[in-house]
């Protein structure tokens, strides 16, 4: 499961719940697409505290998703995700360093706040 926080207009910002279905998944790059239109750049906000896992089906239905869309890269301006996971941490740095045209960072749950105002540009 998934929730839509409230943001700037260039932001797409969402909550994860513990699990994800690939129904949501699919509705979360919906909601990209959408956020996308109109603009060339966006900013993205994931919240991931309460997520934990992906099916192993989902997960690879995710990953099929990210193949998709790997045109969409160039199009975010920053991404920040919040997690206390070590091994998300550890996917969010390699991501960084692997898509030099946007800026990911993890944050710690207890800096979402700031986070939030990073992603948005403040």
């Amino acid at each position: 499961m998934y929730e839509r926080m409230t943001s700037s207009d260039d932001t797409l910002a969402v909550r994860l719940g513990e699990t994800l279905t690939a129904a949501e998944i699919d509705e979360l790059y919906a909601e990209a697409a959408r956020a996308l239109e109109g603009r060339d750049r966006l900013n993205y906000f994931v919240d991931a505290t309460r997520w934990s896992h992906l099916a192993p089906d989902v997960a690879l239905h995710a990953l099929k998703q990210r193949v998709l869309h790997l045109g969409w890269y160039n199009r975010f301006r920053r991404v920040a995700v919040v997690t206390d996971s070590q091994a998300l941490k550890a996917m969010v740095t390699a991501m960084d360093w692997v898509t030099p045209v946007m800026d990911v960072q993890a944050f710690a749950p207890a800096d979402a706040d700031e986070a939030l105002r990073w992603c948005q540009g403040g």
